[in-house]
């Protein structure tokens, strides 16, 4: 007698009850499994919606993190459940004139930025097509942030930075996403949903 021949007197000899119970709980499981995965999917896509009618801006940003409008930019949200550097996306203008070049913007903002960010670093520049289609330029630099408590003092960590710089109704955008270098590929799809929602 063969194995196929065993196998299919072992089945038939299964009761119809426990039959369907082997179906049933067969079924729960990848019902469980799928409605994990669409809860998970749900919470970590949560948004809140941010508006600036003097600005003109409205955009959804990921829920439970830390607005703050209190600088030189329209507003800047913070994820404080990453360790480390927190990351950041941020928002602001510049003045502009007439006969203002983008890459003097990018230029001008190094520069600032230079005297205050550890070993800051330009990695090049870049075209980026915005979500209406519109071109706009980008800037990827890295700089080293140390912990500013005296309990983790000499801990830094790399942060890679991408500025994204366009010209709208007369005045400069730029757009700035950074991440803890060890997980700012991970968080970049952060940041597209949030230029996904962007409107200005």
């Amino acid at each position: 007698m063969s194995l196929t021949e065993l196998d299919l007197q072992a089945q038939s000899a299964l009761p119809q009850r426990q039959r369907w119970a082997i179906y049933l709980s067969f079924f729960v499981i990848v019902f469980g499994l799928y409605f994990g995965f669409t809860l998970r999917e749900s919470a970590l896509g949560q948004n809140t919606v941010y508006s600036n009618i003097q600005a003109g801006l409205t955009v959804n940003y990921p829920e439970g993190w830390l607005l703050d409008e209190d600088g030189n930019y329209i507003f800047r949200v913070r994820d404080m459940t990453t360790l480390g550097f927190k990351t950041v996306i941020q928002v602001q203008t510049l003045p502009i004139s007439n006969d203002t070049v983008e890459r003097n913007l990018l230029d001008q903002l190094t520069l600032r930025r230079s005297q205050f960010l550890i070993d800051y670093n330009i990695l090049g520049y870049s075209d980026f097509v915005l979500p209406n289609d519109d071109i706009a330029i980008a800037m990827n630099y890295t700089f080293v942030s140390r912990d500013s408590s005296p309990f983790l003092e000499g801990i830094s960590s790399v942060v890679v930075g991408l500025d994204i710089l366009t010209i709208q109704r007369g005045q400069a955008l730029v757009i700035t996403f950074r991440a803890d270098s060890s997980i700012y590929d991970q968080e970049l799809a952060v940041f597209n949903q949030f230029l996904e929602n962007l409107n200005f």
